[in-house]
């Protein structure tokens, strides 16, 4: 008999160890290297956004259409008791005859209790970010993930709100596009949006290609008449402590969201080396309640869209 439980005794501790060695990997972060050579200077970034000679826009505002937490095991790897407030928030680039651009369109309730039970939507914020999409001058997204987009692909205004949308390709067919909504029939509605490395959208606001976090992931650069300048992250972070640190959220996220941890571990080190060159640049991290009170604290950011 000595010899069965043997075994067993060596199968069970042989198991452990695999679930220690398991937990020890999916708990850590893919590292942050010391140098990238992911994404263009500030200097590139301006000089796009101020090319044309145009105006600038003159505001950069912000609403919330709803509400949830996050445990904090799954936001910076290494932490693990505890929760975090977290914020599904649209934006607007104001110009000042009228003219905006909305970046990033939230979630309509279905979709958003669908896939993040204990989420809240501020339906009358939700409501007016579709009033305002209707009549903006385009629509864009820092990513395609529902929370992001849904709000398109459910708008009750699809009609008018599709020729304003401009999408990327990996946005439109990415892997995560249908659950958001964009069936066949809403993304042939859509003219995809092409370009490679940047784009100038509008000016003082410019598309930087990021896949990682998902295919169709991409900054957004805002640069203001006043000289305020933004960059919108989207969830390359999901807290700001990603980037200060910088350290990425655990593996076994990037697993379970399919993410390129190689490419967010680079575009972590460009956006931490981004902010200690130029403090002035406001990082805007899409979910971080804390770091948009701060912004809206300091007058850089108005709540609410016009």
């Amino acid at each position: 008999m000595k010899k069965p439980v043997s075994r067993i005794w060596k199968v069970l501790l042989g198991v452990l160890a695999g679930v220690v060695l398991f937990l020890a990997l999916a708990l850590t972060a893919v590292p942050v290297p010391e140098r990238t050579g992911f994404g263009p200077s500030l200097t590139e970034l301006r000089a796009l956004a101020t090319s044309t000679g145009e105006p600038l826009p003159t505001e950069f505002r912000r609403i919330v259409v709803g509400e949830g937490t996050m445990p904090e095991f799954a936001l910076v790897a290494g932490r693990l008791l505890g929760t975090r407030a977290a914020v599904y928030q649209a934006h607007q680039v104001l110009y000042g005859d009228g003219r905006s651009v909305i970046v990033d369109a939230g979630s309509d309730e279905e979709t958003l209790k669908r896939n993040m039970p204990g989420s809240h939507l501020q339906a009358d914020n939700y409501a007016r970010l579709q009033e305002v999409m209707r009549r903006a001058d385009a629509i864009v997204l820092t990513h395609e993930h529902f929370d992001h987009s849904a709000g398109i692909a459910h708008s009750p205004y699809l009609e008018e709100v599709a020729p304003r949308a401009m999408l990327t390709e990996a946005q439109l067919h990415g892997r995560d596009a249908e659950r958001a909504g964009f069936t066949p029939e809403v993304v042939g509605r859509l003219k995809p949006l092409r370009y490679e490395g940047m784009h100038l959208l509008r000016p003082g606001v410019v598309l930087i290609r990021a896949p990682g976090h998902t295919p169709g992931t991409q900054l957004v650069y805002v640069r203001l008449a006043d000289g305020r300048e933004f960059l919108l992250v989207g969830d390359i972070a999901w807290h700001q402590d990603n980037i200060l640190l910088p350290r990425m959220h655990p593996r076994l996220v990037n697993w379970l969201l399919g993410e390129d941890g190689e490419a967010m571990a680079n575009q972590l080190r460009y956006l931490h080396e981004l902010r200690k060159a130029t403090p002035e640049l406001n990082l805007v991290v899409a979910h971080d309640a804390e770091l948009m009170a701060g912004l809206l604290q300091r007058g850089l950011v108005q709540d609410g869209l016009r």
